[in-house]
């Protein structure tokens, strides 16, 4: 594997995350953990996500006309995603009109013990990034007042939790 330009490749693939393909931000940051040391098996991802790019580069985000203009979120996560530190996953995307602009894909800071701990926590992380985006958007009068963001959860244990709460979690 030292023949092996792993480190090269990776970067590559880290800026191809930030340019242009954000639904790769998980999957780069996982075959990223093993820069010092890789194996075959992280060299074959690698490879596979190329593969990939290959064969999705004429897809793309589009923006176009949308009669309501509001900011929806879409969260989800994994419990115990990582074996080493048997932390999970939190996951998040946020759309205004018809366009991603938002998204996160990330390591939870603490361990949870619960899947709707999990997806919870999850949760709070997508609305506390949906209150910044909508003050942000009113800060460039771009939402009308009258559509608040919504955060979508595929948790029935959130939403329960949420019930009082105001109206901006749903289950999808």
């Amino acid at each position: 594997m030292k023949s092996v330009p792993y480190a090269l490749a990776v970067g590559s693939l880290m800026y191809t995350m930030f340019a242009t393909w954000p639904d790769n931000t998980h999957v780069i940051g996982v075959v990223s953990k093993f820069m010092h040391n890789p194996g075959r098996s992280h060299w074959n991802a690698v490879k596979h996500v190329f593969r990939y790019l290959v064969g999705t580069k004429d897809h793309g985000i589009l923006f176009g006309p949308n009669k309501k203009i509001g900011l929806v979120g879409y969260t989800d996560s994994d419990f115990v995603g990582c074996v080493d530190s048997r932390k999970s996953t939190t996951g998040y995307c946020f759309k205004f009109g018809n366009g991603a602009i938002s998204w996160k894909s990330k390591l939870q800071e603490c361990t949870t013990t619960s899947t709707t701990e999990v997806e919870y926590v999850a949760t709070s992380d997508a609305g506390k990034e949906a209150l910044w985006l909508d003050e942000l958007a009113h800060t460039f009068r771009q939402v009308d007042s009258d559509l608040a963001p919504v955060v979508y959860s595929d948790n029935q244990g959130v939403v329960v939790l949420s019930k009082n709460s105001p109206q901006c979690l749903q289950e999808y």
